[in-house]
């Protein structure tokens, strides 16, 4: 038999899924927190938290809620459509709020986004108090989810009708922006606008799995979406961080590049150390436990130790056109000396020159105009007074230069 033949591919792939998973929980959570500090008096910035929200619901539910039984699993897929419900106004929000960059204001679709919350407020109310929209649900190719209701095919129309709308918003961004720059960026949202709906929206509520097809396919299709909702969640991410930024783009970059090193990229390393961990109990006779613990510990130093290494790369990527200043910039903060950094850098050469030379004092004094004060001393202060008279009667004064 091949190897194909023996490896679980399901179980792999959900586990992969569940990874996955984790990163959009960890990424959406971590920009949640970010972009406010930032750019929170951006419209679009705050319109993208909106969106960024209803991910981080609905992707930690399904954490939440894999290998659950069905029974415990219910409570937490109606509690998920308080991410599901509010994503097509988040969505129409986040497009008005595009549009208002190019100048483009109405009152009349400000009120539809006022409405279209309305609407999605009365959906959540729909999903989680009544079987109008969900069902009690099942379990198909390993995954939990709710029965569609008699109505869902208007919440499907609701969401069809908003993101749709919101698109044609963006594109009519799109075609507004008269800037190079703020048409590629436009471009990047363009893009990446639709992949969240894909991996938010229940489609098993539709069609459910058929059942002659294998339920690894289920689980490499969530993969892909997944990855595909990661992939353009940053995307947007990184986009929507200039939008009112007053700083230079160096400096929101290397911000954004740096956050995300040491904190969702960092935590990612983390969950994965976890998971396998825990899948390699027993491993040279330590439990799970340790085992995490240890992990969590090299992972994190390994982590901050090649960011560290791959800041030089990091940097040639980001600063392709002023290496040369990024560079010496880099290298300003090493040459700039304080006056505490200049004492304890004359205060390491007498130290060493004491032991080298064998003498119990030295001292380095600053002789200006007709007074000499010590500006470093190293041993007893006695012996360093006792020879500024000295150093004052042969030092030549400024007349006689």
């Amino acid at each position: 038999m091949s190897w194909a033949g023996w490896v679980d591919w399901v179980g792999l792939l959900s586990l992969l899924n569940a990874v996955l998973a984790s990163g959009i929980v960890i990424l959406s959570f971590a920009l949640l927190i970010y972009i406010p500090i930032y750019s929170f008096r951006s419209r679009v910035a705050r319109a993208f938290c909106a969106l960024l929200a209803c991910v981080l619901v609905v992707y930690f539910v399904d954490l939440a809620v894999a290998n659950a039984p069905l029974q415990t699993a219910l409570l937490w897929l109606r509690l998920q459509w308080l991410g599901i419900a509010f994503t097509p106004a988040a969505y129409l929000h986040l497009s008005d709020a595009l549009l208002q960059t190019t100048n483009d204001r109405s009152r009349g679709r400000m009120g539809a986004v006022r409405l279209f919350y309305a609407l999605s407020g009365l959906a959540l109310l729909g999903a989680t108090l009544t079987d109008l929209l969900v069902q009690d649900g099942l379990q198909e190719a390993g995954a939990n989810h709710l029965r569609s209701g008699p109505h869902f095919w208007a919440f499907l129309l609701y969401f069809v009708v908003a993101v749709g709308w919101g698109g044609v918003n963006v594109a009519r961004a799109w075609l507004r922006c008269l800037t190079s720059t703020s048409r590629r960026r436009m471009t990047y949202l363009a893009v990446a606008f639709v992949a969240p709906a894909v991996g938010i929206f229940p489609y098993l509520l539709i069609t459910g799995w058929p059942a002659q097809l294998p339920g690894a396919l289920f689980w490499f299709v969530l993969v892909l979406s997944n990855l595909a909702v990661g992939v353009m969640l940053l995307v947007m991410a990184y986009t929507v961080a200039f939008f009112g930024a007053l700083t230079p783009d160096r400096v929101v970059k290397h911000r954004f590049v740096r956050f995300l090193l040491r904190g969702p990229v960092q935590a990612m390393a983390v969950v994965i150390t976890v998971v396998a961990a825990s899948r390699a109990d027993g491993f040279l006779g330590l439990p799970a436990f340790r085992l995490a613990l240890f992990g969590v510990v090299i992972a994190i130093l390994l982590v901050q130790l090649g960011v560290e290494l791959a800041k030089p790369l990091i940097d040639r990527m980001l600063y392709r056109r002023d290496r040369a200043e990024i560079a010496w910039l880099q290298s300003l903060s090493n040459r700039l000396l304080t006056t505490t950094d200049l004492h304890q850098f004359l205060e390491n050469i007498l130290t060493t020159m004491c032991d080298l030379l064998r003498a119990s004092a030295a001292f380095v004094a600053v002789i200006d105009e007709d007074r000499v004060r010590l500006e470093v001393v190293c041993g007893p202060l006695e012996q360093a007074d006792s020879l500024l008279p000295c150093l004052l009667y042969t030092s030549p004064s400024p007349r006689d230069s």
